[in-house]
C-alpha cells in the first residue's frame, strides 16, 4: 500500500479544502511543520479570513487599509494580536517613593507619536457576537488629559450595527444573582485590539475572560472587569490596563445587552494615568519592551498573573501604611522633643532670672 504525504496532494486542494478550515493557532502550527506548508500557509487571504472570524470589528475599511500596511499584512497582525501581552511581574516597586509625580522626560516616548490610535473591540457571549466596534482616538486634542480613558457608549453600538443580547433572565429589581455573575464571568469574552498606525503593530489589551463580576444594585447593571498587567513608565512601575463592560437588562429583566465599555490605565494606587503615559506604556508593550512578551496562555495562567498583581498591591498598601506610621511617629517624637526643649528652656531661663 502506497504511503501518501502532503507533497503528493495538489497544493490547490490543500489551500482550498484543508487550510481554510483551520483556526489561527492551527494555521500557525501547520506553517511551522514544514517549509512546504509554510509556503502554502503564507497566503494573505487565509490570514485575512482567520483574523476577520476572530475579530469581526477589523472588517472596517479603515482598519483593513491599515493592516495592509503591516510588513506581512494580516499574518503579522494575527501574530501580534492573538497572543497575550505577558509582563514579568516583580516586587521591586513596592518601595517606591510615596510621591508619584513624574517629569515629562521620564514619561516621554522614544518612538514616533501617532496621530491616532485604533481600537478594535469585540465581545462575545459564548460563540455569539454581542458587541463589535472600532474606535479611533485622536492623540492631538484631549489625549493628554490627566485621567485618560476610552469610552464606548450606546450610540457607538447602534452606529455600528445591531447585535444580539445575552439570553438570560435576571431579577428586574435585584439584577443578576451570584450564580448568574459567575456564569457571565466565564461566558462573556472580550478582545480589545489596540493598533498603532505609526509602529504598524497591534496587541490585545484584554484578559479575554473577566477577572471579576459584580452587580450594581443602584442602577441594576452588571459590571464585568478585564485586566492586563503592564510595566509602567518608570523602570520599577507596574500598571493595570482595566476594561469594564456594563451590561443592562431588558424589559422585565429579560436579556442582557452591552451598554458601555471603558478602558483606562491605573497605577498600583488605582490612580488613572494620562494620555501621554498611556501612549508610552502601550507602545512599549506592543514592541515587547521592559520584559513584555507575547505568549499564548490559558485561563489558569491568566488568573495566576492577576493574583500575583493583587498580592503586589496588597504588599504595597501594607508598606505604605508602615511608612505613614513611621512618619506619624517621627512627627509625634519631634513634637515631644520640641515641648521638652521648650520646657527646659523656660526652666533654665527662670533659674537665671532668680539668680
Amino acid at each position: 500500500m502506497a504511503i501518501t504525504n502532503l507533497t503528493n496532494i495538489h497544493p490547490h486542494i490543500i489551500q482550498t479544502h484543508i487550510l481554510p478550515h483551520l483556526d489561527g493557532p492551527s494555521l500557525s502550527n501547520a506553517a511551522a511543520a514544514s517549509s512546504y506548508l509554510q509556503t502554502l500557509c503564507s497566503d494573505e487571504h487565509l490570514w485575512a479570513d482567520v483574523s476577520a472570524s476572530t475579530w469581526p470589528s477589523i472588517t472596517h475599511p479603515r482598519v483593513q487599509n491599515l493592516i495592509s500596511t503591516f510588513p506581512s499584512g494580516h499574518r503579522a497582525f494575527f501574530h501580534d494580536a492573538f497572543p497575550a501581552l505577558v509582563t514579568s511581574v516583580n516586587h521591586r516597586n513596592l518601595h517606591r517613593t510615596l510621591s508619584k509625580s513624574q517629569t515629562d522626560d521620564e514619561s516621554g516616548s522614544d518612538h514616533p507619536w501617532p496621530a491616532e490610535l485604533v481600537s478594535a473591540v469585540d465581545i462575545r457571549y459564548k460563540d455569539d457576537l454581542i458587541f463589535s466596534t472600532v474606535e479611533f482616538t485622536d492623540t492631538t486634542n484631549d489625549f493628554l488629559s490627566p485621567a485618560f480613558r476610552v469610552e464606548l457608549k450606546n450610540d457607538v453600538v447602534n452606529r455600528n450595527g445591531d447585535f444580539g443580547s445575552i439570553d438570560l433572565k435576571v431579577d428586574e429589581l435585584a439584577g443578576a444573582d451570584q450564580e448568574t455573575l459567575l456564569h457571565l464571568k466565564e461566558s462573556v469574552t472580550l478582545n480589545w485590539i489596540l493598533i498603532d498606525p505609526t509602529l504598524k503593530r497591534a496587541g490585545n489589551l484584554s484578559s479575554i475572560k473577566a477577572i471579576g463580576a459584580r452587580q450594581d444594585w443602584m442602577s441594576n447593571e452588571t459590571h464585568l472587569r478585564y485586566v492586563v498587567v503592564l510595566p509602567g513608565c518608570g523602570p520599577n512601575d507596574v500598571v493595570q490596563c482595566r476594561i469594564e463592560v456594563v451590561l443592562g437588562a431588558g424589559k422585565g429583566g429579560v436579556g442582557l445587552h452591552v451598554k458601555e465599555v471603558t478602558l483606562k490605565l491605573q497605577d498600583m494606587d488605582c490612580s488613572c494615568l494620562s494620555g501621554r503615559e498611556f501612549l508610552v506604556i502601550t507602545q512599549g508593550a506592543l514592541l515587547e519592551e521592559n520584559n513584555v512578551k507575547r505568549k499564548v496562555v490559558d485561563d489558569e495562567e491568566r488568573e495566576k498573573m492577576y493574583q500575583r498583581y493583587k498580592q503586589m498591591k496588597k504588599q504595597r498598601r501594607e508598606w505604605i501604611k508602615k511608612e505613614e506610621e513611621k512618619m506619624e511617629f517621627a512627627i509625634k517624637l519631634n513634637n515631644v522633643l520640641l515641648f521638652v526643649s521648650f520646657f527646659f528652656s523656660v526652666y533654665f531661663l527662670s533659674l537665671m532670672l532668680r539668680s
